[in-house]
Parts: C-alpha cells; sequence; structure tokens
C-alpha cells in the first residue's frame, strides 16, 4: 500500500483544530505535513450563555405559527362559503370581522348551539371562532416552549408550532418549568369549567360577566375538540338535512391537523 495524506480535524465549541499529515501506510505517519487551529466567536452570549440567534429563531418561529393560523382559517373560511355556511361576501370584504359580527356573537352561539338549532351561518361562524384558538397541545417532548416565551397572547392561545407525539426533543429546565406552570393554568381552567356546570369552554366563557375578558385564559386542545364533537352532535340531532357526516370530517381536518414534527428517527442523518 503506498502512502497517503490524512487530514485529522477536532472541532471544538469554539475552534477547529486541524493536522495534516503523510502516511507511509496505514496508521504509521511519516511526518507533518501543516497543522493549526481557527478560533472563532462562541454561538452564545458570554454572560447568559443563550444562543446569540435566539431572538432570530424565535421570531421566526413566532411568524411560522401566525402564518399557520391564518392560513388554516382561510382554508376553513374558503370551504364554509363554497358549503354555503358562510356569506359570499367574507370573502372579499376587506373587514371580515365586522360582517362575522353581524352573523351573531361567537362565544353566545357556541352556548345556543348545544341546545338549540343555529343556522347555517351562526354554524359557521362557530367554526370559525374555533379554528382561530384552538388551544395548546401539550407534549413534554418538543421545543413548543420557545413560542410561549414570545409573549404574544394570541399565540398563546392558538400554539401550533411542529408537534409529534413520538418526538425525542427534550426541554431545558427552564421550558419545563414554563410548561408546568401552562399546565396548570390549564387545570384550574379547567375545574373552573366543572365547578360552573358548565359543558364546554364555550358555553362557560359566554357565562362570564360581560366586561370579563374571555381572551385571557390558556387553553388546551382537548377543550376545542370536546367542544366541536358536542357541537356537531347537537347540531347534526337538529339539522340532518344539511349537517352530515362528510362536512364533520372535513372541518374537524382543517381545524385539528397537526403537522408532525421534522426531527425524526428516520430522518436524522449520521454525523
Amino acid at each position: 500500500m503506498g502512502s497517503r495524506t490524512v487530514l485529522g480535524l477536532d472541532l471544538g465549541t469554539n475552534s477547529i483544530g486541524w493536522c495534516l499529515i503523510r502516511e507511509v501506510e496505514k496508521n504509521v505517519p511519516e511526518r507533518l505535513l501543516a497543522g493549526g487551529v481557527r478560533i472563532f466567536q462562541e454561538a452564545v452570549e458570554a454572560k447568559t450563555r443563550t444562543p446569540k440567534n435566539k431572538t432570530r429563531r424565535d421570531a421566526r418561529l413566532l411568524r411560522r405559527v401566525i402564518q399557520r393560523r391564518a392560513r388554516r382559517k382561510r382554508r376553513l373560511r374558503n370551504y364554509l362559503i363554497k358549503a354555503g355556511w358562510l356569506p359570499s361576501e367574507l370573502g372579499t370584504t376587506p373587514n371580515p370581522e365586522v360582517l362575522l359580527n353581524t352573523i351573531g356573537d361567537p362565544y353566545t352561539l357556541r352556548k345556543k348551539g348545544l341546545d338549540e338549532s343555529l343556522t347555517k351561518e351562526e354554524f359557521g361562524r362557530v367554526l370559525l371562532h374555533i379554528c382561530a384558538r384552538r388551544g395548546f397541545l401539550s407534549n413534554r417532548k418538543t421545543a413548543l416552549m420557545d413560542l410561549y416565551r414570545s409573549g404574544d397572547p394570541d399565540v398563546l392561545e392558538a400554539l401550533s408550532a411542529d408537534l409529534d407525539q413520538e418526538s425525542e426533543v427534550e426541554l431545558d429546565d427552564e421550558a419545563k418549568a414554563e410548561e408546568t406552570a401552562f399546565k396548570k393554568d390549564i387545570a384550574e381552567l379547567r375545574d373552573d369549567i366543572q365547578s360552573s356546570r358548565s359543558r364546554t369552554l364555550g358555553e362557560y366563557l359566554a357565562n362570564l360577566p360581560l366586561h370579563e375578558r374571555k381572551r385571557t385564559r390558556r387553553t388546551e386542545r382537548k377543550m376545542y375538540e370536546d367542544e366541536f364533537n358536542q357541537l356537531w352532535d347537537a347540531q347534526q340531532r337538529l339539522n340532518p338535512e344539511w349537517c352530515s357526516e362528510r362536512e364533520r370530517l372535513a372541518t374537524h381536518e382543517v381545524i385539528f391537523f397537526q403537522r408532525p414534527l421534522k426531527l425524526k428517527k428516520n430522518r436524522r442523518g449520521r454525523c
């Protein structure tokens, strides 16, 4: 076997050392050709030890959540307009919320729909409202808390970052503590709903005093799914001529579809 040139690398957190040697045969060095080290700034802040790109990453994750929520609402809105469950003018008006408010208060309709028949437009209004705020999907093995740290109220209500129950991404201690507090607030809300003898989150919020804000509470995805199923069961019983199972499956898929996390075992390369 002839001689060969071998490059050795030592990869550190803020440096790369290298060495070039000549071998007369495998693992038998002949002489050192060259060597050196390249030192660069660490990718974390010196005092806090947080990544320097954290602010940029958080902003990107926040944009992603907002964009996906807007895309989800637009997709459901277009489907409901096509099905005749929302006025066609909703797709062209510059102020859709004004037109939606003429249909009715969404919280009042969410309560009414459990016992009374809703019109197509009223039910479409309820579905669109649930789609906008579908709650927190709890999963300890995700990096979801990056979105929670953004502090945006709407994002806190509609956290829909990349989640997957099979993910093995671990949270740090700070994120675990924040998620624990998040779950505690959700548990307290669940107790409040039960103590008020409300059947759903929407009914509980509708029964709150008029001056009390309804959007400041931390909610979970299961609350919205349970309410969706109860509302649909009631309206399917009261309006069987237009409230069919096909529409139920289609709207449920749009509202609650969860994109799988990109980081999976079968998608990881070898390093």
